[in-house]
């Protein structure tokens, strides 16, 4: 599929998921919101996620990634939109967040957020997070520009743009590290104010580079069979080298998620342990389940053979189901604030997931298809 067309079927998307949102806007307030929070956090997730795998490249001096770092550039490349379609969170902040509406929260619980008042205030809140979205679309808009103006380099020249790139991606590491840190605790910790967590930006860091990861391995198997140019740059080493890279990251969520989990239990102090209380009964546990065994013991055994890692096919098969996991575990995430008694899954979650997705696949192919698939400035190629 062209990229022409990817184009306007993501926008065809985008437009459905409009419209169906704008109904439950007038039908139901909160669960649109908190639908529309949840696909915003999975693809933001994964987009950033691509972010960080293109700076920690030229960081690392990766040589390998040279031929998919402009895919992966590209995958980061919607930050501005994603940016705009933070508009309906900022709106929505009395009625998603229990701490900027009085009155929602249980004397026990308000006690608590009323300690932390200088931070959980809605205009601090509000300006957090525009500070956020604007470090992430200067380094992504920043990235971008010197890996383009690479390509119309040589020489001396281009030995000088790798440098500012690689010094670019050094600093952009530490401010996106941070700023995604503090914009899960905001967005998605804050939406169960009296519970906390240290690791909990890193544990949601892990799920999204995962997905991000896995994005990169779908995007440049569908590269490599449209374009012969990719088709002669891509190799089985290239797909061996980003099944590695999954098999780690898989092990690395697992890891996170379970220190979590293990901190609190050990602890069971009773503030803690009502956040994993409501996501381990009933169907929520059985979510729980799957997303275990879908995004870690699955993909751990058939990542271990190494002629698995270098099928493209399958490689990428298995990426598609590590983006559907993605998105099932950011809705055990998220959702259970709202509904500690039971799923109850709504149309408004496709719908807002078509929204945001189809606005983030858009823009992405949009401004793909204005420069070439391979950096063909980079010194590395």
């Amino acid at each position: 599929m062209g990229l022409e067309r990817v184009t306007r079927v993501a926008l065809g998307a985008a437009l459905v998921g409009a419209v169906l949102c704008t109904i439950g806007l007038f039908t139901d307030l909160h669960r649109t919101l908190l639908s529309y929070l949840f696909a915003y956090a999975t693809v933001l997730t994964i987009v950033l996620g691509c972010l960080i795998q293109v700076m920690m490249s030229h960081v690392t001096g990766a040589h390998w990634f040279a031929v998919l770092r402009r895919m992966a550039l590209d995958l980061a490349a919607p930050m501005p939109a994603l940016a705009l379609l933070l508009l309906p969170i900022l709106l929505g902040v009395h009625v998603l967040y229990p701490w900027a509406a009085p009155g929602t929260l249980s004397a026990a619980a308000a006690a608590i957020v009323d300690r932390k008042r200088a931070w959980l205030n809605v205009p601090f809140f509000e300006l957090r997070a525009v500070f956020y979205v604007a470090a992430w679309v200067i380094c992504g808009e920043l990235l971008r520009r010197q890996s383009l103006r690479q390509d119309a380099s040589s020489g001396v020249e281009m030995v000088a743009t790798t440098r500012r790139l690689r010094i670019s991606s050094a600093l952009g590491l530490i401010a996106v590290g941070l700023t995604l840190t503090f914009a899960v605790f905001d967005w998605l910790m804050s939406l169960e104010p009296a519970w906390y967590s240290t690791i909990y930006g890193v544990y949601v860091f892990a799920g999204g580079f995962l997905a991000a990861l896995a994005l990169v391995v779908v995007v440049s198997y569908a590269a490599q069979r449209g374009s012969s140019i990719v088709r002669t740059a891509v190799t089985p080493e290239h797909f061996g080298a980003l099944g590695k890279l999954l098999l780690t990251f898989v092990i690395f969520w697992a890891y996170i998620a379970f220190s979590q989990y293990l901190i609190i239990w050990i602890g069971d102090i009773p503030a803690d342990t009502p956040w994993y209380l409501s996501r381990a009964r009933g169907s929520w546990g059985v979510l729980a389940v799957i997303v275990l065994v879908g995004q870690f013991a699955l993909p751990f055994l058939a990542l271990l053979s190494r002629a698995f890692k270098r099928r493209p096919r399958a490689l990428a098969l298995l990426g598609a189901w590590l983006l559907l996991m993605h998105v099932l575990e950011t809705y055990w995430l998220v959702l259970p604030a709202s509904e500690p008694d039971g799923m109850h899954p709504s149309w408004l979650d496709i719908a807002a997931l078509l929204l945001v997705a189809g606005c983030t696949v858009a823009t992405a192919a949009w401004r793909a298809s204005g420069a070439p698939l391979l950096p063909r400035g980079d010194p590395y190629l």
